[in-house]
C-alpha cells in the first residue's frame, strides 16, 4: 500500500473540493475551531486526538480533536485552533504548524459548528494534556484505518449516513467522527485508495 507524508497531505489539502455539511452557519450557531495535529513518524502519518474527562459542561467523556470557541485574542480560527490545541495538549503554538483546513461541520446535540484546522507537530514536541481538558490522549496511524485496524461503521439516518470510529477508550461519533472522515478521504486521494464501506447499524452512540 502506498504510504503519504504530511507533506503529501499539505498539497492535497491545497486543491482539496470540500464535501457539504448541514450549513452550520446560522446565528444561533457558536463557531468553534479543533485542530488535527499529524506527525510523520516511521510508521506513517499519525493523528492525535482525545477523551474528554466526565463533567465538562458540553461533549464530556467524547472521543475528540482539541478546540474550543474563539478568543477576542485569536486573529481567526486558525489561531483559535493552534491555542486550544496548546492550552489542552501542552504543545507550544510555535511547534505547530498550519498545512489546510476541512469542511465545517456543525454538531447535532449541541450549538457549536467545528471549523477543522490540519497542522504538522514539530518533530520532538512532546505532549503534556491538561488533566481538566483531556482524560486520554490517543494517537494511531491514518493507514492503519485501510489497514483494518480502525472499526468502522455507521448509522444510517436518511439523508447521509453518520461515521463511528471504535478506539479502545471509546466510540468517535457525530461531528468530530465527519471529520475525521473527511481527513481520511484526503488521505485516500493521495494513496489511490477508496475508504471502505462502513458496517451500518442502527444503535446510536449519542442518544
Amino acid at each position: 500500500m502506498k504510504r503519504a507524508s504530511v507533506a503529501d497531505l499539505e498539497l492535497a489539502l491545497q486543491g482539496w473540493e470540500r464535501p457539504p455539511h448541514r450549513d452550520g452557519s446560522g446565528p444561533d450557531r457558536i463557531q468553534a475551531a479543533v485542530c488535527l495535529p499529524l506527525r510523520d513518524t516511521d510508521g506513517g502519518v499519525t493523528v492525535w486526538c482525545i477523551k474528554r474527562p466526565d463533567g465538562l459542561r458540553h461533549h464530556s467523556r467524547e472521543m475528540a480533536f482539541p478546540g474550543g470557541q474563539s478568543d477576542p485574542d485569536d486573529a481567526d480560527l486558525e489561531a483559535t485552533a493552534v491555542r486550544e490545541t496548546e492550552e489542552e495538549l501542552g504543545i507550544p503554538r510555535r511547534d505547530l504548524r498550519v498545512i489546510g483546513t476541512l469542511a465545517a461541520v456543525p454538531t447535532a446535540t449541541s450549538r457549536f459548528t467545528l471549523n477543522p484546522v490540519v497542522a504538522e507537530v514539530a518533530a520532538g514536541a512532546v505532549p503534556n494534556p491538561s488533566p481538566t481538558e483531556v482524560s486520554e490522549l490517543v494517537t494511531f496511524r491514518l493507514e492503519d484505518f485501510f489497514l483494518g485496524r480502525l472499526p468502522y461503521s455507521a448509522v444510517d439516518l436518511g439523508r447521509y449516513t453518520s461515521p463511528i470510529f471504535e478506539f479502545p477508550a471509546g466510540a468517535m461519533y457525530g461531528a468530530t467522527a465527519h471529520v475525521l472522515r473527511e481527513l481520511l478521504e484526503v488521505y485516500a486521494s493521495v494513496c489511490d485508495l477508496e475508504l471502505p464501506a462502513p458496517k451500518l447499524t442502527t444503535t446510536v452512540p449519542w442518544a
